[in-house]
């Protein structure tokens, strides 16, 4: 079928699962249609989550025309701990329809067909971080609601306002706005680190995860209702398995592991974003963090980074030491959920969150 047929022709389209020979022709998809910074959609990526996976094989579901990738949407397995119990997880995403295949009710069908898939697999939980285009489309046609209690926030700590400001005013107006914002970051980033210089504190770059993390981790995880593991295995996959590069530090306290960050600078053509990916610290060393975005700060200095952003929910202890540290607040991320039955005992039993960007697999 040729483009402009495809455009006035409503058909019934089919949903079927993704073979492993499709895999060049997705990468092809996302690179003719992913307008975003960096890149995206690689084989390598899919490969990484689906394929490749630490928890289970994941799902990709696709609607063709003939050979043609008119649309997609994968699930990602993931292990959640909700009120300290394991429980299989799966993250939807990657809901991608070709623009000549729009208003055809593709989106629904592939929504809804790997939500199915999912459940059908023993997944009780798949849930979503949707962009405001695609968010309509998963509340109106697939039952889809935002988890309410959760309340991610996004937060960004600007670096460089030159190309902010440059869009809206002269070249030169710009330069010196930015000159002297900079000199203003500059001394700030110079406060903090005295601060938070401390000898008791050894700030160290990993390559891969050290002995002792789970129990690190098991002593971290017990004062949250709801968080996504991070264990050895899940972040060995999630960081150094991903074909995309992170910088890993841990934050030690007499030796003894007391909490890590890990981000990856996304480089666009006029913004460049240090993405602070994932966090975490033991019960009662949450304030420890900004040692870590002290270092990270500096690291953004050198790389000429435009912002440093961040996620996190806005009832955590983390939200208050982001806003100390100087993150501004800069809108909702919407995490839904399909309206399972497990999704009504989040509704009733969650206090405690903890949700970074890494929880969704695109960053």
């Amino acid at each position: 079928m040729n483009l402009e047929t495809a455009k006035k022709e409503r058909r019934n389209w089919t949903a079927s699962p993704f073979k492993d020979q499709d895999l060049p022709a997705i990468s092809h998809f996302f690179k003719k249609l992913y307008r975003g910074p960096g890149t995206y959609g690689t084989m390598d990526l899919f490969q990484w989550k689906i394929i490749d996976n630490y928890v289970n094989t994941g799902i990709i579901n696709l609607v063709k025309d003939e050979d043609r990738i008119a649309s997609t949407t994968s699930a990602t397995p993931k292990s959640l701990y909700f009120m300290g119990e394991r429980q299989p997880a799966a993250e939807i995403g990657d809901t991608y329809t070709d623009p000549n295949y729009q208003r055809q009710g593709i989106f629904s069908l592939l929504i809804n067909q790997t939500t199915k898939d999912a459940m059908d697999s023993g997944i009780p939980f798949v849930y979503g971080t949707p962009n405001s285009q695609s968010l309509p489309g998963y509340e109106k046609k697939a039952n889809y609601k935002i988890i309410p209690g959760i309340n991610v926030r996004s937060l960004v700590f600007p670096l460089n306002l030159k190309p902010f400001i440059q869009k809206k005013s002269n070249w030169l107006v710009g330069k010196y706005i930015d000159l002297l914002f900079s000199t203003f970051v500059g001394i700030y980033f110079l406060t903090k680190r005295i601060i938070t210089r401390s000898r008791v504190n050894q700030i160290e770059e990993s390559k891969g995860i050290p002995e002792g993390w789970n129990d690190f981790w098991e002593k971290s995880r017990k004062v949250y209702d709801f968080i996504f593991s991070r264990d050895r295995n899940a972040l060995v996959w999630r960081f150094f398995d991903n074909p995309n590069k992170y910088k890993f530090y841990i934050l030690r306290q007499n030796d003894q592991i007391i909490g890590y960050l890990v981000y990856r600078i996304i480089y666009g053509e006029d913004v460049t974003k240090l993405i602070i990916s994932d966090y975490l610290f033991l019960p009662g060393y949450e304030s420890s963090l900004t040692v870590l975005l002290s270092k990270a700060l500096q690291d953004a200095l050198y790389a000429n980074v435009t912002t440093i952003n961040a996620w996190c929910p806005q009832s955590s202890l983390y939200f208050k030491v982001l806003k100390k540290f100087g993150f501004i607040a800069r809108g909702d991320v919407p995490v839904i959920c399909f309206q399972s039955a497990f999704a009504s005992s989040l509704n009733t039993g969650c206090k405690v969150w903890h949700f970074t960007v890494s929880d969704s697999d695109n960053v």
